[in-house]
């Protein structure tokens, strides 16, 4: 019934992503990472980081301040984006978790995003957590509504779905994200999981993304853009150095890295075989900004 369309259709407002990927430590070895070794320099890198914020406005942008190794070794970098998030930058802070509860006291304004490949000590074999350090990240998401990001390396269904019933059970708020073990330089994937195999929960990503990630698996191609291509870029920062780059999630050609200063868009970035956690960035609730009332056309 034409009594039914609403006219003009709703949208909602996003923020662009900034990824901001600081030089540092890991205090545990993945066997999927490289080992990470960093003499950092906080004071240079803090200046680094308000150079990048300085070039947006606090409502417009959301970043993602993580550390090639573990950010939260570093107090006062840490302490500086607290600082900045009272202020009114939105601002998530990825971290392995092995450092809460203290990472979180006198930071309330910090978003978090804990990497954990799951609830047990075997789905963490490859991070080499024990059970306890596991159970205080979970408890911690589950507390602060952290969003949890999981590396897919081919943990049995079953155990993936016991995890999904215990967050589910808890009342768990944030996110879930699984990705698989990154393919470099546009090698297969290794490991597939699928949508249609897991208990269905809210906190999941959407079946688009599980059917990407299938997709790729069985062809070695992408057939769709990412959200991080269409509003993302990532800045890599050491110390007073600063580097851009659209995607920095496979092994990117170096011609496509380039100073600070305004970023560059691409019609046709070439993307590897990756799929990862900004698949779908774009609609995260973290993503909403601050919807304004309606904008009155203007008179001519």
């Amino acid at each position: 019934m034409a009594s039914d369309i609403v006219w003009p259709p709703p949208v909602k407002r996003i923020r662009a992503y900034r990824n901001i990927v600081v030089d540092g430590a890991c205090n545990i070895r993945c066997t999927y990472c490289e080992v990470k070794k960093a003499k950092v320099d906080q004071a240079a890198t803090i200046r680094s980081l308000d150079r990048i914020f300085a070039d947006y406005e606090p409502d417009g942008v959301l970043f993602r301040v993580e550390s090639d190794g573990e950010i939260t070794l570093y107090r006062k970098i840490v302490d500086h984006l607290q600082k900045r998030a009272s202020e009114g930058y939105r601002i998530e802070v990825l971290s392995n978790g092995t450092k809460v509860p203290t990472a979180l006291e006198g930071r309330p304004d910090l978003l978090w995003v804990f990497s954990v490949d799951g609830h047990t000590e075997e789905m963490n074999a490859k991070r080499g957590l024990k059970q306890a350090q596991i159970d205080r990240i979970i408890d911690a998401a589950v507390e602060v509504e952290a969003e949890l990001q999981a590396v897919y390396w081919g943990q049995p269904v079953e155990q993936v779905n016991d995890w999904i019933d215990l967050l589910t059970a808890r009342g768990y708020r944030g996110r879930l994200h699984f990705m698989p073990l990154l393919a470099f330089k546009g090698q297969p994937l290794t490991v597939n999981l699928r949508y249609a195999d897991l208990h269905p929960a809210d906190f999941l990503a959407p079946p688009e993304y599980f059917r990407r990630w299938n997709h790729i698996f069985d062809t070695g191609k992408r057939d769709a853009v990412c959200d991080q291509i269409t509003n993302g870029y990532n800045y890599q920062v050491s110390g007073d150095e600063i580097r851009m780059v659209k995607c920095d999630c496979y092994s990117v050609p170096k011609h496509l890295v380039h100073g600070f200063g305004p970023i560059r868009e691409f019609d046709n970035w070439p993307c590897g075989t990756c799929i990862a956690n900004q698949e779908f960035n774009n609609s995260r609730d973290r993503m909403l900004a601050p919807q304004p009332g309606r904008i009155p056309l203007p008179i001519v």
